[in-house]
């Protein structure tokens, strides 16, 4: 997605000011609803059609509160935890019908000044569309061709407290994607204003401000493999196997903030089907392989991190997708494993998605 640095930016921020007057959480959880009113993007001219009306939802939202006894709890100026679930009407029902979305997100503050405050909330999860593509009745529907996808979510609100409860205003983007495993793929990007309102429930916890002994530092470095599978034009056709091995190495900035440089091999079994397809002559030696370079940014979330990347294929024999890649994910560190979600991208246009294991290996500074 394009607004990936936005979200970095701002989930590098994530100090709110005054937050060190508070000495306790606001609850043991708490529930929010709201209620939103949008439309949908038409980030490419053939889907203007699915614009037929405004949408609208109506969520709901789980959330604990975090009291800093782990360290990035602090460094984050206590960010919250949640489940947030949403029904859609997606503003054309003979096309797209009603949505429905589940994500786990985090809850993150921003700035602001007593009882005001500034919030970024960012999510990861599942989204079901009710009309996805059909050639036969539904062939209108260039965005989406499956039922089933993954979504991406972030807002930007602010929060007016009152005793236990708050009224929250802002606005937000909730973008979903089968990550090219059915086509059409060009995905629904859903821009939305909201209103909710929020209680909390439950014992207090004091907080802890003390900042554990905990400082990151030097160089670390990892390795994945990835496997997938993805489906190319036209539609409802054959599935093709797309596989990556990467590695990283990481340079820690701070406490939340790693740069990223590695390099990747990508393997798409479809490319050399797409070039046939668009060569008269094809050339010998047309291959598969695809050799990759990148850089970025990592956002540390105590052992989850968030990715988010740009590459460069020094040579490709495959041109249409250009030369440069992206990366938006994450990736949960165990001891040694990792788990890898990543969504490769060429600009907006979904390529594969890489789901991923891989190792970490063994380095003298602090590491996740």
């Amino acid at each position: 997605m394009r607004l990936s640095p936005l979200i970095f930016l701002l989930l590098i921020s994530a100090t709110a000011a005054g937050s060190s007057l508070v000495d306790s959480t606001d609850g043991r959880y708490g529930f929010e609803a709201r209620l939103t009113y949008g439309f949908l993007v038409a980030h490419r001219p053939n889907l203007r059609p699915l614009q037929e009306r405004h949408l609208r939802s109506i969520e709901f939202s789980l959330l604990v509160p975090t009291d800093g006894q782990r360290g990035w709890q602090q460094d984050f100026a206590f960010p919250e935890k949640g489940l947030q679930l949403a029904f859609f009407d997606l503003g054309n029902a003979e096309r797209l019908g009603l949505g429905v979305a589940l994500y786990p997100f985090l809850d993150f503050p921003l700035a602001g000044q007593g009882q005001w405050k500034w919030r970024l909330r960012y999510g990861m999860g599942l989204g079901y569309v009710q009309r996805n593509f059909d050639p036969e009745v539904n062939y209108k529907n260039t965005a989406i061709g499956s039922k089933l996808n993954g979504v991406i979510h972030f807002d930007l609100r602010v929060r007016k407290r009152f005793g236990r409860g708050a009224l929250e205003g802002g606005l937000g983007i909730t973008h979903y994607s089968n990550g090219a495993t059915a086509m059409p793929n060009l995905g629904i990007n859903l821009a939305a204003a909201h209103f909710g309102y929020l209680q909390y429930f439950g014992t207090k916890s004091p907080k802890h401000h003390i900042q554990l002994l905990r400082v990151r530092s030097g160089f670390w470095a990892t390795a994945f493999a990835s496997a997938s599978w993805k489906e190319i034009y036209p539609p409802l056709g054959r599935k093709y196997l797309a596989a990556s091995v990467s590695g990283d190495l990481f340079y820690v900035l701070s406490n939340k903030v790693d740069a990223v440089l590695g390099a990747d091999l990508f393997y798409d079994q479809s490319l050399r089907v797409r070039m046939e397809a668009t060569e008269k002559s094809p050339q010998p030696g047309s291959t598969n392989l695809r050799p990759g370079v990148h850089t970025g940014l990592q956002v540390l979330v105590g052992k989850l991190g968030l990715l988010f990347n740009l590459g460069y294929y020094p040579y490709t024999r495959f041109q249409e997708d250009g030369r440069y890649f992206h990366r938006i994910g994450f990736r949960y560190y165990f001891p040694r494993l990792i788990a890898v979600m990543n969504l490769k991208t060429h600009y907006a246009r979904a390529d594969f998605v890489e789901w991923g294991i891989g190792w970490r290996f063994r380095s003298t500074s602090k590491t996740p």
